[in-house]
C-alpha cells in the first residue's frame, strides 16, 4: 500500500478525539445529541476535588515509540492539538459530540490535551491516544455523553483523500472494567482495515482516546495490549507526579 495511504490512515487517528465533546458542551446539546448516558469509569470515584494535570504532564503520560517496540516511529506532528475539521461522519450520536465547540472564551471547561500516533511499518499497526484533562465536574457532566455515543453507533465513515471509508462498528471488550470499545472493520482501496476504538476515565480529571488500526490484518490481542500498556503508563506517571507535587 502506497506511503500516501499510510499516512492518510494515520490522520484517521487525529480525527476520532473527542476532546472536544470532554471541553464542555451544553447540557441541553448534550441530551438532544444522545440522551440519559452510562456510568462513567469506576477509577473516576471520588468525593474530593482532584487537580487537572498540566500539559506537559500529560505529555510525559503518552505512549513513545519505544514503548511498543523498535519498529515503531511517531507521527511528525503529533503533540499537536487534537482537530476535527474533517472528522468521521456516519454517527450522528458520536459525530455530533465531535462538532460541538465551546460557547463561551475564555471557557472554564477548557483543559489541557496531549496526542501521540505511532505507526509500527507500512502496514501499521497505528497506535493513537489522546489525553484530556478537564475539572472533575465537567468530566462527571460529559464523560457519560461519550460513552452512551460511543455505545451507540454502528457506523463510522472516515475520511481518506476526497472519499469517505465506511467502518461496521460492532462492540469489543477491551478488558479493562470501565472502558467502552468498538472493533472496526471496513476497506480501503480493497484492502481490508480492522481497528479498535477505546474510550476510559482514568481517575477523576482525565479521559483517554484510544485507536488502534492495522491494514490488511486484525490483532485484538495486540490492540488489548497497547491499550493496558497506554492506560497504565497514564495512571502511573500522573500519579507520581501528584506524589511528587504533595511533598
Amino acid at each position: 500500500m502506497r506511503i500516501p495511504m499510510r499516512l492518510q490512515l494515520a490522520a484517521l487517528a487525529a480525527s476520532l478525539s473527542v476532546a472536544t465533546a470532554l471541553s464542555g458542551c451544553s447540557a441541553g446539546a448534550t441530551r438532544n445529541a444522545i440522551g440519559v448516558g452510562a456510568t462513567s469509569s469506576s477509577t473516576a470515584s471520588s468525593s474530593s476535588v482532584a487537580s487537572v494535570p498540566t500539559a506537559d504532564q500529560l505529555q510525559s503520560a503518552l505512549l513513545i515509540a519505544s514503548d511498543l517496540g523498535p519498529d515503531f516511529t511517531a507521527q511528525p506532528g503529533d503533540t499537536s492539538s487534537p482537530t476535527a475539521t474533517s472528522g468521521p461522519s456516519g454517527c450522528s450520536a458520536l459525530t455530533d459530540l465531535m462538532s460541538q465547540a465551546p460557547s463561551t472564551s475564555p471557557n472554564p471547561a477548557q483543559g489541557p490535551e496531549a496526542q501521540v500516533i505511532l505507526e509500527g511499518g507500512q502496514s501499521g499497526p497505528f497506535v493513537g491516544e489522546f489525553l484530556t484533562g478537564r475539572p472533575q465536574s465537567v468530566l462527571d457532566h460529559n464523560y457519560p455523553s461519550v460513552v452512551a455515543a460511543l455505545r451507540s453507533c454502528q457506523q463510522l465513515d472516515f475520511p481518506t483523500g476526497t472519499t469517505q471509508v465506511p467502518f461496521q462498528l460492532s462492540d469489543f471488550d477491551m478488558g479493562l472494567a470501565g472502558s467502552t470499545a468498538k472493533h472496526l472493520s471496513g476497506s480501503v482501496q480493497g484492502v481490508p482495515v480492522n481497528g479498535y476504538l477505546a474510550v476510559d476515565r482514568l481517575n477523576p480529571t482525565v479521559a483517554m482516546v484510544y485507536l488502534y488500526l492495522e491494514i490488511a490484518g486484525d490483532s485484538p490481542q495486540t490492540a488489548k495490549a497497547y491499550f493496558n500498556q497506554a492506560v497504565t503508563k497514564v495512571q502511573t506517571t500522573l500519579h507520581q507526579a501528584a506524589s511528587a507535587a504533595s511533598v
